[in-house]
């Protein structure tokens, strides 16, 4: 549909039939009989899954399944392919990836809510898509319905990208909320999560940092032209997150614990990153609960030769906050890119380009990101261990900021000891936490290297950024 006119009837191949897939379709055969007359009338003509029989619309729209994709993406009525498919292994991605560029050739536009398929193919599907001058839309890979790659490709075209960075995995920021406010345990939080539909059966890919990783991957492509394969950047997830982190965050360090993505101009190349972060209570990431997510973008102004940063101006900074999850908010956010083709409008300024412009940015090495860190240790209760790790840090050229250490209950130590399957009991470990000056990444790993060869560390010390000072 490149270059196309408005369309007042659009007819859809859906590939996926999923949670979002499904909303998709609540949308169409039911909702959306109540549109708006400037709305386009969409119709889906095939839907491709593998166990139709199983889903919500099979008994009554039962012509319109399929269990051969190629039906969706060869299917000569369709106009768009709305891929919803979604998965983390490698065979399958490459699969989506031939459904996506099958369908190019076939000269029909796609619009995915697939963000590990474009983070992983997204320059080959990008240039698939100009190849055969069709449209590529992914407005539903980050965010859910919050609509960032619109805002970012349109709204701020004129911006010189400084910054994008916030909340963008429901999942880990409701696990770590629940930990925050009513001191639950992380299997305790991941468990309700689950039960509350906000995490997989198998929630690896929201835990382990891998699905912000993705939508960081697309939201520094569309910011900055970056473009790098996941496993490139430095990515932290939530499993070594402990209900002891929070108290040492908030009373020491007057900080709670988020889960965040940063990509962010350094010098002449971007930092890029995934990781729990302390971040300020007086921060407004602190105050994102639950599910929802919050984007910000940082930009400043190109004066001829000169880019006004946002210091030159009164503010500068924009924040979308909305919810990041689920089959509704990611369903409005597919229908709107499909009404936004139907209606002939091309992107501006970036899009399915953005992800095929390589080398004109670096990302920086993680061994080399900067910032001050907390690390939270948990060894066996005997003198001369804080000066031991002191030298360790000094050898490594480290300098220690400040030394927590607070009084804890026998509560709190046994459920320490539970959590880490200690054989010790709670009288005899001691945890305590040394947050560090500016180092790099590099310098604490080589530290840490080393401490965790000591006889006296009973657990993986944990090390997180810290948002203030970095």
């Amino acid at each position: 549909m490149a270059n196309s006119k408005k369309k007042d009837r659009v007819k859809l191949g859906l590939l996926g039939s999923g949670t979002v897939g499904e909303a998709v379709q609540d949308f169409v055969f039911q909702d959306l009989k109540a549109r708006d007359e400037n709305d386009p009338e969409l119709e889906i003509v095939k839907i491709y899954t593998r166990h139709p029989e199983k889903k919500k619309w099979y008994s009554s729209q039962r012509n319109l399944f399929t269990t051969k994709a190629e039906e969706v993406t060869d299917h000569p009525e369709v106009d768009i392919v709305i891929e919803a498919l979604g998965s983390q292994q490698e065979k399958e991605l490459r699969t989506f990836r031939d459904y996506i560029i099958r369908s190019f050739r076939n000269g029909k536009a796609v619009v995915t809510s697939d963000k590990a398929v474009l983070a992983r193919f997204g320059k080959e599907i990008g240039s698939a898509a100009e190849r055969y001058s069709q449209e590529l839309r992914f407005e539903a890979c980050v965010g859910g319905g919050i609509p960032i790659i619109r805002s970012l490709t349109e709204s701020f075209a004129r911006e010189e990208p400084k910054a994008i960075y916030g909340i963008i995995n429901g999942t880990c920021n409701y696990v770590l909320s629940e930990m925050k406010k009513n001191g639950k345990s992380y299997e305790e939080a991941l468990r309700e999560a689950q039960e509350r539909g906000y995490a997989e059966t198998n929630p690896k890919s929201d835990t382990s940092g891998s699905d912000a990783e993705a939508k960081l991957i697309l939201l520094a492509a569309v910011t900055f032209g970056l473009h790098v394969e996941p496993g490139v950047l430095l990515r932290k997830g939530i499993e070594e997150i402990n209900a002891i982190d929070f108290l040492y965050a908030d009373r020491k360090g007057s900080c709670t614990i988020k889960h965040v993505a940063v990509a962010r101009q350094n010098g002449d190349g971007i930092q890029a990153f995934v990781s729990p972060a302390l971040v300020p209570h007086d921060h407004f990431l602190s105050a994102i609960d639950g599910s929802t997510n919050a984007i910000f973008f940082k930009g400043g102004r190109s004066e001829g030769n000169r880019t006004e940063s946002a210091n030159d101006r009164r503010d500068w900074n924009y924040v979308f906050v909305g919810p990041g999850a689920g089959g509704g908010p990611t369903a409005i956010a597919i229908l709107g890119d499909v009404c936004e083709l139907a209606r002939g409008r091309a992107r501006q300024r970036v899009g399915p380009p953005s992800l095929v412009r390589a080398g004109e940015v670096q990302v920086q090495p993680e061994d080399e990101i900067k910032g001050c860190f907390y690390i939270r240790f948990v060894v066996k209760d005997r003198a001369g261990i804080v000066g031991d790790i002191g030298q360790a840090l000094g050898r490594a050229g480290i300098n220690i900021s400040e030394i927590w250490q607070l009084t804890h209950t026998q509560d709190e130590l046994r459920a320490l000891v539970r959590s880490y399957r200690l054989t010790e009991k709670a009288g005899e470990i001691l945890p305590f936490v040394i947050t560090l000056d500016q180092a790099t990444v590099g310098q604490l790993k080589e530290a840490l290297k080393i401490i965790c060869r000591k006889s006296y560390i009973l657990a993986d010390p944990v090390w997180l950024p810290i948002w203030n000072k970095n």
